[in-house]
């Protein structure tokens, strides 16, 4: 009996220090996952400003580019007009002729 008080000692102990092990790995994963995410958002941080200039240019092309509905159909219509004063003249002369 007088080496069990030893041993019951010596367990408490080596649960200590596995439990001390345990968890210094622990952290040293979590500091490298951490790690890891704090890179991706630093990569994803220039990606939304890139993002952002993209759209701010395709905001100042779109007026150059794009063509309200309304605008096109007076101009189509603005065409069809003149393209019929032309077909009237044509068929005029041809009256004549």
């Amino acid at each position: 009996m007088g080496e069990n008080w030893q041993l019951f000692i010596f367990l408490p102990g080596l649960i200590a220090a596995w439990s001390v092990l345990i968890v210094s790995v622990l952290r040293t994963m979590f500091k490298a996952h951490c790690d890891d995410i704090n890179s991706r958002l630093e990569g994803w941080g220039k990606d939304i400003s890139k993002l952002e200039k993209d759209v701010l240019e395709m905001k100042a092309d779109l007026p150059l580019s794009y063509v309200r509905k309304e605008d096109f159909v007076r101009f189509e219509v603005v065409i069809n007009a003149k393209l019929d004063r032309v077909h009237d003249s044509i068929e005029r002369l041809k009256e004549r002729l």
